[in-house]
């Protein structure tokens, strides 16, 4: 279950931890700290859904003691809605936040990657274009890795740098002292206007939920759990791992967003590391960008591995030795590499990606669809506790999405129109 954990913090504690700080300067104290709270709840409750529906009875499997595992997102939509209205709810939205957490990560693993290069070489003169190329380089090399059993020591490194990068964010934050007279704190004294205004609140909410991806892949690392005679069911260890999981996610969360917010306030940027980027401290930073680097670049292989799965059982099937040639699926994988390296290139802008892909897609797959697959598959009494809860979590969450979606493309198009890609 050790290894469950680790991959489960580097599936969750991603760069997205590094926009909460500037969360707070669309939604101030009061309601940043109650929007990761509130996410916080819900990403930790509908993440044990997951769990527990991955093993469901099947009197028929006699060799699994009767008790069928669903070891992928898809496989549960499809249990509990059936086969073609399962896939047609689920596929959409599981592949836009696979593939969308490996762009925003092309993103940030590129800017960090030339932050870095900038603190060894202040006069460098390669864009930033070039940056999320070598990125993508680098995934292409990971991607021919073929299974989660091959990327523990990745997803591991990844775990270690991604909790490493947070401490050194939250002592560089740590070590600022404000003045007092002259921060400012209230997101309404800054210099915006009303639809700039609302849009960054929008943005603002699906950042934070955007931070809570992990879902998309729970159900892969609970598969990774064996059954045997000595564990007869997998979820009390994944439970356990879960919970290891969420309060090491919780503690970086709060502190990274809380001290960050503290040190610099509406002034904070998108990743809260760039703001330290100058300074005797310099160098300090300059680690921090590389362990993003490392991190992102393990992230990323997480969440594309279950795209690469569910292509090529698609190629398996149109198959007559129901395999995929190796040839094939190499030239699969880096075309899929490829192709997010290519919009990362295109749509280089982390906070609004963050919640554009926060809004379109982990909003569905992370706290809609596992309460709402909960309901359909439990049938609680209707009007009790548990039927309410579970519904107000698939209205709320669906509503902001909705509005998140709606903030995060405003964002974008706007940033769009001063934006040159091959411009040092």
């Amino acid at each position: 279950w050790l290894e469950m954990v680790y991959h489960s913090i580097t599936g969750m504690l991603g760069a997205g931890v590094l926009g909460l700080p500037a969360v707070f300067s669309h939604l101030g104290w009061a309601g940043g700290i109650i929007m990761l709270v509130f996410s916080l709840w819900v990403s930790w409750y509908t993440y044990l859904l997951l769990v527990w529906m991955h093993e469901v009875p099947d009197l028929s499997n006699k060799a699994g003691n009767g008790i069928r595992r669903l070891d992928r997102y898809d496989q549960l939509a499809t249990y509990v809605l059936g086969r073609r209205r399962g896939r047609a709810v689920l596929l959409p939205f599981q592949l836009i936040v696979l593939l969308g957490v490996a762009i925003t990560y092309t993103v940030v693993g590129g800017d960090s990657l030339r932050a870095f290069a900038l603190f060894v070489n202040p006069n460098l003169a390669m864009g930033q274009w070039s940056f999320y190329l070598i990125f993508g380089a680098v995934q292409l090399l990971l991607s021919l890795l073929p299974s989660f059993n091959e990327l523990s020591i990745v997803s591991l490194l990844g775990a270690i740098m991604s909790v490493a990068y947070c401490i050194i964010a939250v002592a560089m934050s740590a070590r600022v002292h404000p003045d007092k007279a002259t921060m400012n704190y209230a997101p309404e004294l800054v210099e915006r206007t009303p639809i700039e205004r609302t849009m960054g609140i929008f943005n603002a909410i699906t950042t934070v939920l955007f931070a809570y991806g992990g879902h998309n892949v729970a159900l892969e690392i609970q598969a990774t759990l064996p059954i045997n005679a000595q564990h007869q069911s997998s979820v009390p260890r994944m439970e356990k791992g879960v919970h290891i999981t969420f309060v090491v996610t919780a503690a970086a969360y709060f502190l990274v967003a809380i001290l960050g917010f503290y040190a610099f306030g509406t002034s904070v940027a998108d990743n809260v590391l760039l703001t330290f980027a100058h300074g005797p401290t310099s160098w300090v930073v300059a680690m921090a960008d590389m362990f993003v680097v490392v991190h992102v670049a393990a992230g990323y292989q997480v969440y594309i591995n279950p795209v690469f799965t569910m292509c090529e059982a698609s190629l398996r099937k149109r198959t007559q030795t129901g395999t995929v040639h190796p040839v094939a699926q190499t030239l699969l994988r880096m075309a899929l590499v490829v192709g997010v390296t290519v919009v990362g290139l295109l749509i280089p802008f982390f906070g609004s990606l963050m919640g554009l892909f926060g809004a379109i897609a982990i909003t569905p797959t992370t706290f809609l669809l596992p309460p709402l697959l909960w309901i359909l598959y439990k049938q609680p009494h209707k009007w009790g506790t548990e039927w309410m809860v579970n519904w107000f979590l698939v209205i709320i969450t669906g509503i902001m999405g909705v509005l998140g979606t709606i903030g995060a493309l405003y964002g974008i198009i706007k940033a769009s129109s001063t934006y040159r890609i091959f411009v040092p």
